[in-house]
């Protein structure tokens, strides 16, 4: 025994006088999860998995002196994380790099995560009987107190560089008074987005963007397939397939009960904008971009993509001193659309009212029937 505790104070002896290893500076995967995570908000694996996904799609250069594909995704993702000025981060990134071959690398790699074939596999709306199932139990499993939930949707601001007067710049004055675009982002409750759409400038409104999109198409689609729905604020207009809460209820009544449930599980959407933004500081409120609304719209998308990656393999969210508060959208949409008035005689319209506001108006009609619904069966699990 005398012999072991004398050979294990020789080596621990050896160690501390040894010269302690220097890391590879020319690998800057060659340091630890935590601290590659913070820099990148990806993880080693994560990285060359999505190295391997964007390839194809990435031109191919046959030249010595040609940059590695890693390292341009790393300088990519070091933009994305921290929204810094594209000479800063090619000066204190790994290996230096000019500030007009970061802003090629930002084109090459946004282009290739804008692909149709990257867009769908990672960023993907319930395609089946099967899936849609899943997404109700999971949202429900998860903390989810109204039923049937497919999901939760909201509009979020993002910031562009103040367009010229030719370019409509009217049209991109968002409602917090600043240049932007308005996203439209669908998510569950473990924050994995499954549908975002962000193409429409700053003054468009929730309601019209809905209105507008496929998603609301396959709402209809599934709705009279499966009685299901989305959960969205005031700036939406209550239909069957989308539930948005009463407008001023008294205290202590089931309306006002319903609302609280509503605000609960809706939440999910605003905490994953929230973490969107604060993963990948260039989508930020707090960054002034000095991009047009075409390439900011693509960021967004990439902003998305890279944000599901990290909720499927559960990658945490390294920042110092965070706080939870900043992890919730703050561009809440606190307008009301314009909402339609019911028929008197629904079998005996008004010849004057078109036909387009009609079926609106019944669609409205049919949501307020379902929303009663819900708040029963909120009622009637409450005793």
């Amino acid at each position: 025994m005398d012999a072991y505790n004398e050979e294990r104070e020789r080596q621990i002896h050896l160690l501390k006088m040894r010269r302690r290893n220097l890391r590879d500076t020319s690998d800057p995967f060659n340091v630890t999860y935590e601290t590659f995570t913070k820099s990148y908000r990806l993880s080693q694996d994560l990285v060359f998995s999505l190295i391997e996904l964007i390839q194809p799609f990435i031109a191919r250069r046959n030249s010595p002196l040609a940059v590695p594909l890693e390292l341009k995704v790393l300088a990519v993702l070091s933009f994305y994380a921290t929204g810094s000025y594209q000479r800063p981060t090619g000066c204190h990134f790994d290996c230096t790099i000019g500030q007009t071959t970061v802003s090629r690398f930002i084109d090459e790699i946004t282009d290739a995560l804008n692909e149709e074939e990257v867009l769908a596999r990672l960023v993907r709306f319930p395609a089946n009987d099967q899936e849609i199932n899943n997404s109700i139990v999971r949202n429900r499993s998860l903390g989810g107190k109204i039923d049937n939930v497919l999901g939760y949707t909201d509009g979020s601001l993002f910031k562009i560089r103040k367009p010229s007067v030719e370019n409509n710049r009217q049209a991109f004055i968002g409602r917090k008074n600043f240049a932007c675009i308005n996203a439209q982002i669908t998510c569950d409750r473990r924050l994995y987005v499954m549908n975002v759409l962000a193409r429409y400038p700053g003054a468009t409104t929730d309601s019209f963007i809905f209105e507008d999109s496929a998603l609301r198409r396959r709402m209809v689609e599934i709705y009279n397939g499966r009685r299901c729905h989305l959960l969205g604020d005031v700036g939406y207009v209550l239909e069957p397939w989308m539930i948005i809460p009463f407008a001023g209820p008294e205290e202590d009544t089931p309306e006002r009960r319903f609302n609280k449930c509503h605000c609960g599980d809706r939440n999910a959407v605003e905490r994953c904008i929230g973490v969107l933004k604060e993963r990948f500081r260039f989508l930020h409120d707090d960054c002034v971009p000095h991009y047009d609304y075409v390439k900011v719209c693509k960021f967004v998308n990439c902003g998305v993509v890279l944000h599901n990656l990290c909720v499927l393999t559960n990658t945490p969210l390294y920042l110092d001193d965070l706080d939870e508060a900043l992890l919730v959208n703050n561009n809440v949409n606190e307008e009301r659309p314009e909402e339609f008035e019911e028929a008197d005689d629904p079998e005996d319209p008004d010849p004057d009212v078109p036909i387009g506001r009609r079926n609106a108006a019944a669609v409205i009609a049919l949501g307020h029937q379902v929303r009663r619904e819900i708040v029963e069966e909120l009622e009637a699990r409450r005793q």
